[in-house]
């Protein structure tokens, strides 16, 4: 394998750095965590870091460098790309955000585009390019382009933000983050560090060197102790739709920022005629400065100008964790320079062929599991359907690839190309659809299916058809095992459908956030006006007796029992599935653009290559695993059928609603009125019976107790006859619907559960 490892002997310390950073880490959480270290010390801590300790370092490295030797377009690649990224996500959020909250965005812009450079990112750099590249020193230089030129901005919003209401002038507002950012210590040190760098003529006198490098030393310990402090009480569990905005800036900070910066920088630098080994070093070391997670700083502005700070530190600290497996990846892959494609595409070839393999198995489950759901023909629902459909074309398509039959080659590249385009092209359908429903527009949204299917099907039958017959004509040279086999028109037509379904998705996943907020809005507003009778989560049902039994693992509340096909009855997992095929189409994409811009193939190249072929052919392994529990909820009768053939004893039988006593009723519509929440919130949990574990179930006994617990019941056989009179008028019932109401370990359920 013809592959030059420029730096070997420094990957011997990425293994203690890796350790050194996030054991250091680690500990400070647990003394935070432990209480050996209070909240007041710790902020002591912070001070001394972000005053003393990083600007000294950051002058004395500064001071001493050679800018002679600087590359700077190479530093004025990495401010287009932050302000490209800066400005994709200040526009987005403003966008998407309703009512308008600049503060917000800004806060997300700094985000995912401040790294954490010094903490972190300089014991990585150091062991990667420590004896090679002057990169570390580039660090100092780097620092600026957010804090200085970028972050502002965003502050100029936060302030905004924060003095509205107080009337305050554009002058006042400029002159405070003027100030703000000219205090600075880490701003002031570096203007200081590059007038130093004149002045001393990088000879710094010993006297002030040797007290600079005295608190410089002490930078790296405390700062990363000072991060796991920081992440005490910062861990939260977010759930749902909270979980949606962490996952979007982390995926934006660690994925679209490093692809950004590499791209960026290899085109500004090829075109400024920079030697072309430098260049490829410059652009790698790049997309590995992109993979450093956000800065502490980011936590700090939160807390300062009360905006999100929850969220912020939740995902700061997830961003911290996530991104040390892709830092070491890319680390690794760092050396690797001068690749010839037959020193990878064989272990790339054999990765895609066995995710394949489950690729084919998972596809033909979930095309059974959503052929027996209740809403499979509801329109997200349907895509999702169709999506599963192109992923097994592609799949099928690599398998047929292996074998070397006569005549396959064009179905092969049918089938893949097929379930590839038509992947992209129903992920923008996907969009589209999520947005019209969101706005209430249910008969938009199924009428566009017809043209659905001819664009996400007709479509890409009809390039590949114009491929086809290209390669027949005119006979092209073909290049087998590359990422576009026929050249220039197969790369011309998949940037395309790559970047216009990008596009497109996007732009309809802002739209769709922007009518759930309004419709968020409407309800407030309505429930002001005394019409929350008329909104879907205006009030809770009171419960009423029911006529007829339910199942005993009843259908999540998520889950519509109508056959209301306009109904989108789980948005939140199709939004989160949304995420993920829009990460694999703009990876993707960057590959592409990559492929067909450089000739040279890199260590990064192929890192990114095996995780796009994981996204791309594993796509459905993702959809199994957002729609996982719908396997668990087909299989909810079968659970059922089986728990009744082995339960003991028949089922009982009730009388009639109509014939039930008034005693029986009355009671039942006061406990359902008064005392059903506050029960149910108290005795209702996960409980286990012989081999069988139950959700949302309780005891007679947990009952008895509970009822005289609240007074109701005078004694425990009273507590027998009231919880006979509730399963009775169908407010509660046994597990298996074989038994009357005990005072023991039986199991029971109710109703409404």
């Amino acid at each position: 394998m013809s592959v030059s490892l420029d730096n070997e002997v420094p990957f011997e310390n990425l293994y203690p750095a890796l350790i050194e950073c996030f054991g250091v880490i680690i500990c400070g959480y647990v003394a935070g965590r432990l209480g050996v270290i209070t909240e007041q010390q710790s902020s002591g801590l912070a001070t001394f870091v972000g005053t003393f300790s990083l600007p000294s370092l950051i002058f004395l490295s500064l001071a001493t460098l050679d800018l002679s030797s600087v590359c700077w377009y190479f530093l004025l690649s990495i401010f287009v790309a932050k302000a490209l990224v800066f400005a994709s996500v200040l526009l987005i959020s403003l966008l998407v955000t309703r009512p308008i909250d600049p503060g917000k965005s800004g806060l997300y812009a700094i985000f995912c585009t401040q790294s954490n450079d010094f903490a972190i990112g300089y014991p990585i750099v150091m062991s990667v390019y420590g004896k090679d590249h002057p990169f570390v020193s580039y660090l100092y230089l780097l620092a600026p382009v957010s804090l200085v030129m970028l972050n502002p901005i965003a502050f100029f919003l936060m302030e905004i933000t924060k003095r509205k209401g107080q009337n305050a002038s554009t002058l006042q507002l400029l002159f405070c983050t003027i100030t703000s950012i000219a205090t600075n210590p880490v701003v002031l040190m570096t203007a200081l560090g590059i007038i130093g760098n004149f002045i001393f003529h990088h000879q710094v006198p010993v006297a002030i060197s040797s007290m600079l490098n005295a608190f410089g030393t002490a930078f790296t310990a405390s700062a990363l102790f000072l991060l796991g402090l920081r992440m005490v009480g910062n861990v939260r569990n977010f759930r749902g739709e909270a979980l949606l905005v962490p996952a979007i800036l982390i995926a934006v900070k660690e994925l679209a920022l490093p692809l950004v910066i590499r791209e960026v920088s290899s085109l500004i630098l090829n075109s400024a005629k920079i030697n072309s080994t430098e260049s490829t070093a410059m652009s790698t070391y790049g997309f590995l400065y992109g993979t450093f997670p956000s800065a502490p700083g980011v936590f700090v502005y939160a807390t300062s100008y009360s905006l999100e700070v929850e969220l912020i530190a939740g995902a700061m600290v997830a961003c911290t964790f996530i991104s040390a497996p892709l830092m070491f990846i890319s680390a690794k892959m760092v050396s690797v320079s001068n690749l010839s494609p037959k020193d990878f595409i064989p272990s790339l070839e054999r990765f895609e062929f066995d995710i394949s393999i489950v690729g084919v198995f998972v596809c033909i489950i979930l095309l059974v599991v959503f052929h027996f759901k209740r809403n499979m023909w509801s329109s997200p629902q349907k895509i999702t359907i169709c999506l599963v459909i192109a992923q097994l074309f592609s799949c099928l398509g690599v398998l047929l690839g292996h074998f070397n039959l006569p005549y396959t080659e064009f179905i092969e590249f049918y089938l893949v190309k097929l379930g590839d385009m038509g992947s992209r092209i129903w992920t923008a359908c996907l969009a589209v659809s999520l947005a019209l429903m969101e706005s209430r527009n249910y008969t938009t949204a199924l009428n566009l299916f017809p043209i659905f299917y001819g664009v996400a099907w007709g479509l890409p039958l009809a390039l590949l058809t114009v491929i086809v017959l290209y390669v027949r004509i005119l006979n092209p040279p073909v290049h087998p095992g590359e990422r576009f086999v026929y050249g220039t028109i197969e790369a011309g037509i998949t940037i395309f459908i790559l970047l216009v379904s990008l596009i497109v998705s996007v732009v309809y996943l802002i739209l769709q956030q922007r009518y759930k907020r309004r419709y968020a809005r409407y309800l407030v507003y309505s429930r002001e006006a005394g019409g929350s009778a008329d909104t879907p989560h205006g009030s809770q049902d009171i419960p009423s007796i029911r006529r007829e039994d339910e199942p005993i693992l009843p259908v999540p509340k998520n889950e519509t029992l109508g056959t209301n096909n306009n109904d989108d009855t789980q948005p939140l997992h199709h939004l989160a599935l949304l995420f993920f095929l829009i990460c694999s189409i703009f990876l993707n994409l960057s590959l592409c653009i990559w492929r067909v811009i450089m000739d040279e193939l890199t260590g990064v190249y192929v890192e990114l290559s095996f995780l796009d072929t994981a996204l791309t052919r594993g796509q459905c392994l993702i959809i199994l695993f957002i729609f996982g529990l719908d396997i668990i909820s087909l299989l909810n009768p079968l659970f059922k059928r089986i728990m009744d053939i082995f339960s003991q004893g028949e089922p009982i039988v009730l009388p009639n609603v109509e014939d039930l006593p008034s005693e029986t009723q009355h009671l039942c519509d006061q406990f359902n009125t008064y005392h059903i929440q506050p029960c149910q919130a108290q005795i209702v949990k996960r409980k286990r019976l012989k081999l069988w574990e139950f959700a949302s179930c309780f005891t007679g006994e947990d009952l008895v107790s509970w009822l005289l617990s609240q007074g109701l019941i005078k004694d425990r056989e009273e507590g027998i006859i009231y919880g006979s009179h509730l399963l009775t008028g169908r407010v509660i019932r046994h597990i298996n619907n074989t038994q009357h109401f005990t005072d023991d370990s039986a199991l029971f359920v109710f109703y409404n559960n």
